[in-house]
């Protein structure tokens, strides 16, 4: 499913876990961003964790910027701003991990 909004271009999430699924408190998906893409610039109030499976990019996250790739962990607080810029030739894939939520 293309995710929109906030500015979001050429990313598509794939839900892996769905609210209605187990606690009720968790989803858990993973993401595409295309080359030259760029997630939604947001917050919520809710954690983050996300695993870069593949590509290089970069996310600016509560003001900071960092370079990231396959391998690495970027955790999101509560109510931080965050976007996934693909800076790279092939996509950038991750899985993430939003909870608890309190909007189900």
């Amino acid at each position: 499913m293309a995710i929109e909004g906030d500015g979001a271009t050429g990313v598509t999430g794939l839900p892996l876990l769905d609210l209605s699924e187990g606690t009720g408190q968790f989803d858990f998906r993973a993401v595409r961003i295309e080359p030259g893409g760029v997630s939604a610039d947001h917050s919520h109030p809710w954690e983050q964790a996300n695993y870069i499976l593949s590509g290089t990019g970069r996310v600016q996250l509560g003001g900071a910027e960092h370079t990231v790739s396959a391998n690495d962990f970027v955790y999101v607080p509560p109510d931080t701003r965050h976007v996934f810029m693909n800076e790279g030739d092939t996509d950038l894939v991750l899985l993430a991990a939003r909870g608890p939520r309190t909007d189900a």
